[in-house]
């Protein structure tokens, strides 16, 4: 066995020169800067328990920003693990494409039936019926953006094939995904590749002392905007509820509704990206059916598999689903797959994790910890000069950093202040959380207790001190003289 395969086996105080050695030179990580990277001490985990993870050097870290947002019930959760070990002693995979097999079937019955439970008193019987599988929240976002595509052409719209899409709007990093978001650090590189999509304001909600017309008037250019454009576009694409990758921006409330008013009076397909909300992250196991808007698509990813495994759906309702079938040389069905699509043992833990939201009462225990955090937040940062207006929907938190002349920075290229704070957090208090430019977004396990909530909070305001005593340099470097390093979380 090679000496890297050992050591990665093993792993361990002793092995930590070489692991971080490999890391810093073999490893390339996503949305990183790997010269910086390179340049401190990586934090190389080894195990989860709970909402806590521990390193290599037998350092307990809490995942306040959840894995990627994706964290449900903590690591190692129990019943996810056993079914997970369970399936994989009957079956790790095999295609759907000829044949099909248990877990993805009762998935797809269970989910469905789910939000059938949360649409039931939207108005009218609850359609989103039928689900595709694929492999995570960009190709959720891709299936339904073909998906569309092909159905306004067979049912004979076909000059319909542009997107309506918002400002400030992040769908994932495949191709499409990329052409229908609109945050220009992460796409200005690709744009000659990308295709174009017409762009409407997401507006915020509403802040004390703002002026309730300006939504008024964003609501009447959308309106006009979809009119002018109804025989062009296939569909409305939106992050229902709040916009993450934005900073968490929450959307103002009933504007979900204004727009699939307008959808349905155009017949434009309303697709609901929850990739992020969805799985109770804000509350509800479908964000929006807070509001009682049930898309025609809804593209689900993150949590579904409680962040156990990568996965993928795509549900579509009835009236789009039947515009798909046909005898096989009308060339009618989907023109979409994945080798991957409904893994097994994908299929089988999200199974299990539906069960336990359930069980669990995890709505209710979601709502508790956004209580808490909205007051404990509030009450201790409401008059800090460096932070802005807390953003929040549920267990989703978005804290801007203003800069040392109060004013509050929004581009992405500019985040050293808030990564001082996510460092110093990091370095001194073991929680683990990252900025989006200058905003420290949380996103914790949604399982997490009171005191999980205190140490987060916590440790933000430790981190805050390094604003005040300098004590990390842009960029967020640790100075050697603390004899420790933390990793870049950006």
């Amino acid at each position: 066995m090679s000496e890297s395969r050992t050591s990665s086996r093993l792993g361990g105080l002793r092995d930590y020169k070489l692991l971080a050695e490999q890391d810093q030179t073999v490893v390339w990580h996503p949305y990183t800067q790997m010269q910086e990277y390179a340049q401190r001490e990586p934090i190389i985990m080894e195990r989860g328990q709970g909402p806590y993870l521990y390193d290599v050097r037998r350092r307990r870290f809490l995942d306040a920003y959840g894995s990627m947002w994706c964290n449900v019930w903590g690591h190692n959760q129990p019943d996810l693990v056993n079914a997970i070990q369970d399936q994989a002693a009957r079956l790790c995979h095999t295609s759907l494409f000829t044949v099909s097999h248990v877990p993805a079937i009762d998935l797809a019955v269970q989910l469905t039936e789910a939000i059938k439970e949360d649409f039931r008193y939207a108005g009218e019987p609850p359609s989103l019926n039928h689900v595709f599988y694929s492999d995570n929240g960009s190709t959720a976002v891709e299936v339904a953006m073909k998906m569309a595509l092909q159905y306004q052409n067979q049912v004979g719209r076909i000059s319909r094939t542009q997107f309506l899409t918002f400002h400030y709007g992040y769908h994932g990093d495949t191709f499409g995904a990329m052409s229908a978001s609109s945050i220009d650090t992460f796409r200005r590189k690709f744009a000659p590749s990308l295709f174009e999509c017409q762009n409407a304001d997401y507006p915020m909600q509403i802040e004390e002392g703002e002026r309730p017309d300006s939504l008024r008037s964003t609501e009447l250019a959308l309106e006009a905007l979809i009119a002018g454009k109804a025989d062009k576009l296939a569909a409305v694409v939106i992050e229902p509820v709040i916009q993450a990758a934005a900073g968490m921006r929450p959307l103002a409330e009933d504007y979900l509704g204004k727009i699939k008013k307008y959808c349905r009076e155009y017949d434009i397909l309303l697709i609901s990206d929850e990739v992020f909300t969805g799985f109770c992250r804000t509350g509800p196991l479908i964000a929006s059916s807070a509001e009682l808007v049930e898309p025609d698509i809804l593209c689900l990813g993150k949590g579904i598999t409680g962040g156990m495994l990568p996965m993928g759906v795509t549900v579509a309702s009835d009236k789009v689903y039947d515009a798909f079938k046909g005898e096989w040389s009308d060339m009618k069905q989907f023109l979409h797959g994945h080798t991957y699509s409904g893994n097994p043992l994908a299929c089988a833990v999200a199974l299990r994790n539906l069960e336990l939201v359930a069980e669990h009462k995890l709505k209710e225990n979601v709502r508790a910890r956004a209580r808490e955090f909205h007051y404990i937040l509030r009450r201790k940062f409401a008059e800090h000069p460096r932070v802005g207006q807390i953003r929040q929907r549920g267990l989703a938190i978005g804290i801007p950093i203003k800069d040392a002349d109060g004013q509050e920075v929004s581009d992405y290229e500019s985040r050293d202040d808030a990564m001082k704070v996510c460092l110093r957090a990091i370095d001194n208090a073991r929680v683990l959380l990252r900025p989006l430019g200058n905003i420290i977004t949380v996103c914790p396990p949604l399982s997490i207790e009171r005191e999980q909530v205190d140490e987060i909070v916590n440790a933000i305001d430790e981190g805050l001190k390094a604003l005040d005593e300098g004590d990390a340099s842009p960029g967020g470097k640790v100075p050697k003289k603390k004899g420790k390093r933390a990793a870049e979380q950006g």
